[in-house]
């Protein structure tokens, strides 16, 4: 049982859903180079969002939240410090020149109600650097509730 998580320049991993969900959020970072402290979900090629964020520290089964050898899109999770509404990053990038089918679902969910995506966003290895709208903190304590 395995799923396929799309993040950076066309880069795609595919990770062991068998497992304990703390576990397998913790892996999806490390062999994402995303930050450890950073708060990450995952979005279906429907542009549903899994809600990761709420049960990472669950020993559930990964399988419970994510569907046996689809695709997922990895997003970072901002929170608004002013009334603490969520706030998704695409953590894939060139998204209309690879990945065209997955352009009008990420728009939906990183930027609901607005034409087209501005923000500046960047995976490297070990950590990840963006720019948040103003109000949104994508802090290491912004995953803290």
């Amino acid at each position: 049982m395995f799923v396929t998580v799309l993040f950076g320049e066309s880069q795609m991993e595919m990770f062991n859903i068998n497992c304990k969900l703390i576990h397998f959020v913790h892996k999806l970072k490390e062999r994402c180079g995303v930050d450890l402290t950073d708060c990450v979900d995952l979005m279906n090629r429907n542009g549903t969002v899994v809600n990761l964020e709420a049960k990472q520290l669950s020993v559930d089964l990964a399988s419970s939240l994510l569907a046996e050898r689809q695709h997922y899109v990895l997003l970072q999770v901002c929170r608004n410090d002013n009334n603490g509404d969520r706030k998704y990053i695409s953590l894939l990038h060139n998204v209309s020149q690879r990945h065209p089918e997955l352009k009008e679902p990420l728009r939906k969910v990183c930027n609901p109600g607005q034409e087209r995506d501005k923000k500046v966003t960047s995976v490297r290895r070990g950590h990840v650097r963006r720019r948040g709208p103003a109000g949104h903190s994508c802090s290491k304590d912004a995953c803290q509730q």
